[in-house]
């Protein structure tokens, strides 16, 4: 019974810690405006998009190739009009995390 308990509690963590990969978590972002919408977008995609497929790594798709998913999935999961804005500023806001930090530790590393 131990070690079930062990098991439960490792899988739990390793399965947090892919969620934070997967969709990081808003102060990670250092975001500072429209936070509770953003949380809001995460929540949805970590729980909502996650009931049909596993909820892909967002920066595994460019912002090009998400606006052309997002319509379809949202359709798919009959978000209402706010639901559907919440999810597309997160990812918004993911990918734009994630560029300016590449960009930053490109020109950090530029002689």
């Amino acid at each position: 019974m131990r070690l079930l308990f062990i098991l439960f509690v490792a899988f739990c963590t390793v399965s947090c810690m892919d969620f934070a990969k997967v969709a990081p978590p808003i102060h990670d972002l250092g975001v500072v405006q429209n936070v509770e919408m953003l949380e809001l977008g995460r929540d949805l995609y970590v729980h909502g998009c996650s009931k049909c497929h596993n909820a892909l790594r967002i920066t595994r798709y460019s912002k090009k190739k998400w606006s052309r998913i997002l319509p379809s999935m949202v359709k798919e999961s009959a978000f209402n009009a706010v639901e559907s804005e919440a999810v597309a500023a997160y990812i918004n806001a993911v990918l734009h995390f994630e560029e300016s930090t590449i960009t930053s530790a490109v020109v950090a590393e530029s002689p």
